[in-house]
């Protein structure tokens, strides 16, 4: 025998033992139907003992690639992210812990499930329940009940599911689950419900069923799961050990969608410059303009050219996205100016922004999700739709240059400042889309 078959075969009995060392996943075993819960209620209640589920590192000694994809990911980080423990505990704080369950159940998806959280804090969390949304969740969901609110249906132990009906491990089970490849494996997760007034408070599911990109097949994980923006190939392998097959295609397991400051601020490079390419990708600029009697009339369009939900997305009532305009003279003056940024890195609160707003029980727009009673304010723009803003310009001159970018942000500059004040921390802007026009 070949020292390289050595190798593989010394990989493979590594990773047995390994595996049937570290883990162990036994699921309780029950007859009793699942219950119909209301949408006030989480979808599962405690049902398994810690340690069911497996660690992800275990996971990691076959799918390299996919692991390190997934460790710097949102997902891994998903319970202890910088941006999420001061909201969260914010809003128990607010609410006397009503939203515990609410918020947890999606951070801490094993920890609700295996009876670690409550307490809110953590404090009771093994390491499993600490690595937030970790490969033996999603890969020993079984089914989905609701579309919202972690509306999935987990059944860790042996069996693994995915979207392959031809893979054969040697350290586990495998199984073929259509679940895995459909949007609605996502919904479960990525539409949130206010369990008091009903308002959804995260609709990016809801937004791609209602598109165009639903009615034409292309699910989140076509897009999600691929290298780069929009659909694409990923040929290779998922495991380094056994008879894996060489593929067209293998999920990336990045789950990238806008937030490049936050992948920056985890270390997290290559996952930042995806999110980059994603926002340059989404959005396009066309501007039309006419001289008037005391100035200029700028029309603004933005197009969602590239994402097949709204934009922005996600937690949009603490995204900034907003247009800036700069408009010159003949003589180089600056005669006009919307959206730039203050000394202390505030946009302009005059800007056009995308995003939506709640109302509270008293009528008050808000951006606590814990306090939405209703929605207040929402101008994104659809899947292949578009967004016009005129600005009507007083100005002296027969020629100006306008120079329109359309700008993102994760999270505002004041609510960095609050969640770590003194520490001077700049959330830097991303440009989706530039244009000018000379009239």
């Amino acid at each position: 025998m070949s020292l390289k078959k050595y190798m593989i075969l010394f990989a493979n009995i590594f990773v047995l033992f390994s595996v049937f060392s570290l883990t162990g996943c036994r699921p309780r075993v029950t007859t009793e139907p699942p219950p119909v819960l209301s949408p006030t209620e989480p979808t599962q209640t405690v049902q398994f003992d810690p340690g069911d589920f497996q660690d992800p590192a275990v996971c990691g000694a076959c799918h390299t690639e996919i692991y390190q994809a997934w460790s710097g990911s949102k997902h891994a980080s998903s319970w202890v992210g910088e941006l999420f423990q001061p909201d969260f505990q914010d809003a128990l704080t607010e609410t006397d812990g009503a939203v515990g369950a609410l918020c947890g159940e999606c951070h801490a998806p094993i920890a609700f499930r295996t009876g670690q959280l409550p307490p809110f804090d953590g404090s009771e969390f093994d390491e499993i329940s600490r690595r937030g949304i970790s490969c033996d969740f999603c890969h020993t969901v079984s089914e989905v009940s609701e579309k919202f609110n972690t509306g999935n249906v987990s059944a860790p132990g042996p069996v693994k599911r995915g979207p392959r009906g031809d893979t054969v491990s040697p350290v586990h089970e495998t199984k073929y689950s259509q679940l895995h490849t459909d949007a609605e494996f996502c919904g479960a997760c990525h539409n949130v419900r206010h369990p008091e007034s009903g308002v959804l408070i995260i609709d990016t599911y809801d937004d791609w069923l209602v598109g165009p990109y639903a009615a034409e097949g292309v699910t989140c994980q076509d897009c999600h799961m691929t290298p780069g923006p929009g659909v694409g190939k990923n040929p290779g392998r998922s495991s380094i050990v056994g008879n894996a097959k060489e593929r067209e295609h293998i999920a990336t397991h990045y789950f990238v969608g806008g937030s490049s400051w936050q992948f920056s601020r985890m270390g997290s490079d290559k996952h930042a410059r995806k999110a980059e390419e994603n926002l340059r990708a989404a959005a396009r600029l066309d501007l039309e303009g006419k001289l008037t009697a005391d100035g200029l009339d700028l029309t603004v369009n933005v197009t969602n050219v590239g994402a097949g939900h709204k934009i922005p997305t996600g937690v949009t009532y603490i995204r900034e996205m907003w247009i800036e305009v700069t408009v010159m003279n003949d003589k180089g003056e600056t005669v006009f100016r919307s959206g730039h940024m203050d000394a202390q890195n505030n946009v302009d609160p005059n800007a056009v922004f995308f995003r939506r707003l709640f109302r509270d029980k008293e009528g008050n727009p808000t951006s606590k999700s814990w306090f939405a009673q209703e929605i207040g304010f929402d101008r994104r723009i659809p899947p292949r739709g578009t967004e016009t803003e005129t600005y009507s310009i007083h100005a002296a001159g027969q020629t100006f240059t306008a120079t329109v970018r359309l700008l993102y942000r994760s999270i505002s500059q004041a609510a960095v400042d609050a969640n770590f004040p003194g520490q001077e921390i700049l959330v830097p802007s991303v440009e989706m889309a530039k244009a000018e026009i000379r009239f």
